[in-house]
């Protein structure tokens, strides 16, 4: 009687480690580290309006078209200089060209200050998801440590117990409950996503990307302009929104998104798996190159228009 009384206060006990051992893995993770990170601190407090000067401009001048490459004049174009650059080359008194010149450097200046801007916050997005899919991975490598010393303790237990209690019924009663608990447990282990993370997104460069569509001018103009040119792309058939859509589909998504996917990734967010957040940084790392890429095709320009006698 007393080794049966024994046995079923360690079976209650044992009953209650693993209970405190399952609740404790909850999916939805939260913290002040989390909330931090999950802010918004990298979107610019204002946002680009479209300058007058920055109007594309496809009529063609004949005179800068023969100073520059077919490239170089559609940047031009694009970028609304083909104005300034006639006025320059037209210039007949070295004060005159010297303005002009001048007055091209500060529109390309401003240009390449819109485009690092840009470079600055798909960095600091590419940072701070990657800081929380670390985090998220952490966290995750400690619930599956917790789960396999669940495990372990689970079956040392029904083995102990069917050794010293003698009560088939009671064995028989420990033993299906024990199965049922390492089962569970081992399910938990399987979960490839373990926990995920409430994140809400209100800005998002990758959602215009995605959607190829600049409203609300989250590019600056210009740039954008540059990005769905299709003349900046290596081949000439997709223009560098497209391509990365393209990439993104093929790598990220297995070729097929549903809308569910689309939602979480290019909308207003919701939970995100440790996967999912490493997806968003590595995106936002992807789109970084691709605007540094525009800063090179502006570097051909200038040295171009700086060769100019």
């Amino acid at each position: 009687m007393h080794r049966r009384k024994w046995a079923s206060r360690w079976h209650y006990l044992l009953v209650l480690s693993l209970a405190g051992s399952l609740f404790s893995c909850a999916p939805v993770l939260e913290s002040s580290r989390l909330t931090a990170l999950s802010n918004d601190y990298c979107a610019p407090g204002i946002a680009y309006r479209q300058d007058a000067f920055i109007q594309p401009n496809k009529d063609t001048d004949t005179l800068v078209a023969r100073h520059l490459s077919a490239h170089d004049y559609t940047l031009a174009a694009d970028l609304g200089l083909v104005p300034l650059l006639a006025q320059y080359l037209r210039s007949v008194t070295p004060t005159a060209q010297l303005a002009a010149k001048q007055k091209i450097t500060d529109r390309i200046l401003l240009l390449n200050t819109e485009i690092e801007a840009v470079v600055a916050e798909l960095d600091c997005n590419g940072e701070r998801y990657d800081q929380l899919a670390r985090y998220l991975a952490a966290k995750n490598s400690k619930r599956n440590t917790r789960l396999t010393v669940a495990s372990i303790v689970a079956a040392a237990a029904i083995t102990l117990s069917t050794a010293l209690i003698k009560n088939d019924d009671l064995n028989k009663g420990i033993n299906i409950g024990g199965g049922i608990t390492g089962t569970a447990l081992g399910f938990m282990l399987l979960n490839p996503k373990g926990r995920q993370l409430k994140l809400p997104i209100y800005r998002s460069l990758l959602s215009n990307v995605w959607h190829e569509q600049n409203a609300d001018n989250a590019f600056p103009p210009a740039l954008w302009q540059m990005m769905t040119d299709k003349t900046f792309s290596n081949e000439g058939k997709l223009s560098l929104i497209q391509t990365l859509k393209k990439r993104w589909l093929l790598f990220v998504f297995d070729g097929k998104i549903d809308p569910k996917e689309e939602q979480l990734y290019f909308g207003k967010g919701g939970y995100f798996s440790e996967e999912d957040i490493q997806h968003l940084s590595d995106m936002h790392n992807e789109l970084q190159a691709s605007v540094r890429t525009v800063a090179q095709d502006m570097r051909s320009l200038i040295s171009s228009v700086n060769n100019w006698q």
